[in-house]
């Protein structure tokens, strides 16, 4: 069947897929083109989402996973196989950092796979581009029947939305424009809300509870809180009860950071002493959205009691060593409302920013310590700012975000390479917010590339590149030449792609003076940091001491 056989206003099964993702909250679809999705890509010209192209598919696979943690919903779209399996990475990572992307693929039509047994980009088996993708989201479909293509489609999309994690949606390219001939009178999964059973009433009175009765707690907010758009209710949560609140170093941002209840981020050894002595002598520590993976731990390094902790996630409620049923996480709007006791404030750390030293550019050499000292100054509300793994990651940890959720770092599954594409999501998604980017040069030289597109769609990301001639992350761990870079001259690209201004910084008044003309332009802004090989910040280093332990060890 095609579009010419449909009955009335019912669409084929692309037009379809366009209404649900609009119906959805997407209004931008990323990705690169190909034989076996053009017809649909053309279908996109014609709706009112409206396709970014990016230099390549990985570039578009971060760019939706950035636009997903703004925007609540990504999408990228790209072709068989070949462009498929370059999403496999930037879906891997949406999967576990729970990103709500859905990946639409295209694939060789049902009829032709029939009549030909070898088809370009074809590896194995016709499956094999959706087994891989079944292993790394939360809901995965191949639209083989037409006849059940839109209930498919609603429960890949209601899966992302309810689960915030990635989806897979196969589209052979004889299907899209095909019109089920029976429709249900319903659709079989609402988008929106979730399908978890949450805790009982009874368990909510145990918290509440618990936490009037400490004499020390602290809340612990983390990721999920974010995704969920759950920060008004810690904060609410925070100042009735008069807790001080910290983050993880995943969930950075979604909470208020210019609170005075806001300590700054809590991972182990890595992170401020005052914060990390506070957290660990804590009676009752809260945890909110947290996922306990090693890098929220400190590379393992959190000494926490299990006994005093209270875990509320999107799939779990705990309390001490008890588990209960029921996801606690979407308790929260009801415990916030519940009556707390007001705690007493004495012997708090100040607060991050009370406890911030003050900057001021002088003639001397950039070091990686002032250079984030020097970013934290310069941030306001209009900056997203958007960090590369390694140093532009851990440095990181002591800036100040001006408002919640406006701060991005794959840190946990960190992937090296997203922070250039995710500026392109991040604008698409808040055209009113500037991105700011910090990246290492090893990560740039994976998808810095992305800089093309962002001009090409007229964007304006100030991107402060740390050139430190490689891998800064590594070299404290095992050093040897293959942590290395080639030499490139940031500040020169954009004569290379005739858009935006480059700058070159070795002082910290080179750099003040870098940031206030990017401050002052519309243009795309690169600033390039010369850095020396070995400096690297206190955050850092901490964290690869405790890592070159356990590599020597396996060594």
């Amino acid at each position: 069947m095609d579009e010419k056989t449909a009955m009335g206003s019912r669409p084929g099964i692309g037009e379809y897929l366009i209404q649900r993702l609009c119906e959805a909250g997407a209004r931008h679809v990323f990705g690169v083109p190909g034989d076996y999705i053009l017809n649909f890509y053309a279908m996109l010209t014609r709706s009112q989402l409206q396709v970014i192209n990016t230099c390549d598919e990985q570039g578009a696979g971060f760019a939706a996973d950035a636009y997903a943690r703004i925007n609540g919903l990504g999408v990228v779209c790209v072709t068989y196989n070949v462009g498929g399996f370059k999403v496999v990475n930037t879906t891997a990572e949406a999967y576990a950092e729970k990103s709500p992307v859905l990946v639409i693929a295209g694939a060789p039509g049902l009829q032709e796979r029939q009549k030909f047994s070898l088809l370009h980009h074809k590896v194995r088996e016709y499956s094999d581009q959706f087994r891989i993708f079944e292993r790394i989201t939360v809901a995965s479909t191949e639209l083989h029947d037409p006849e059940h293509a839109y209930e498919e489609i609603d429960r890949v999309l209601a899966g992302v939305l309810q689960e915030k994690g990635p989806g897979y949606i196969e589209l052979p390219r004889d299907i899209v424009t095909a019109v089920p001939g029976n429709i249900p009178g319903t659709r079989a999964v609402p988008l929106a809300g979730s399908s978890r059973e949450t805790i009982s009433p009874g368990i909510l009175d145990q918290v509440v509870s618990r936490v009037n009765g400490a004499s020390r707690p602290v809340i612990w907010a983390g990721e999920e809180i974010a995704r969920n758009q759950l920060g008004p209710y810690v904060q609410a949560l925070a100042e009735k009860a008069r807790i001080p609140v910290v983050s993880t170093m995943l969930g950075k941002s979604a909470i208020d950071e210019t609170s005075p209840l806001y300590l700054g981020v809590y991972a182990g050894v890595i992170g401020d002493d005052q914060v990390r002595e506070y957290v660990e002598a804590s009676d009752c520590l809260l945890l909110l959205g947290v996922i306990l993976n090693d890098v929220n731990l400190g590379a393992n390094t959190a000494a926490l009691n299990p006994d005093g902790m209270i875990i509320l996630s999107g799939d779990s409620c705990r309390i001490g060593t008890r588990s209960f049923g029921g996801a606690g996480l979407g308790a929260l709007p009801e415990l916030s409302g519940k009556q707390f006791l007001p705690h007493d404030l004495h012997g708090v750390p100040p607060a991050q920013k009370e406890r911030k030293i003050p900057y001021s550019p002088a003639h001397a050499k950039i070091t990686a310590e002032r250079l984030f000292l020097a970013i934290d100054s310069f941030l306001d509300e209009s900056n997203v700012v958007i960090a590369d793994v390694g140093d532009a990651a851990m440095g990181s940890m002591a800036i100040t975000i001006p408002r919640p959720n406006q701060f991005l770092c794959p840190i946990y599954y960190s992937s090296l390479g997203f922070s250039v594409p995710a500026a392109i999501g991040v604008k698409a998604a808040r055209p009113g917010l500037r991105p700011l980017v910090l990246v290492g040069d090893g990560a740039f030289q994976m998808t810095g590339m992305e800089v093309s597109t962002a001009a090409r769609y007229r964007m304006d990301p100030i991107v402060i590149v740390l050139n430190n001639g490689g891998f800064g992350t590594e070299r404290p761990m095992i050093d040897g030449s293959f942590n290395d870079v080639a030499p490139w001259q940031y500040h020169r690209i954009p004569d290379i792609i005739g858009a935006g201004r480059g700058y070159l910084v070795t002082t910290e008044d080179e750099l003040a003076g870098a940031l206030t003309a990017a401050k002052e332009s519309n243009d795309l802004s690169i600033i390039e940091v010369i850095l020396d090989p070995d400096d690297i910040t206190p955050q850092l280093r901490r964290m690869c001491e405790r890592l070159a332990k356990g590599v020597k060890r396996q060594g």
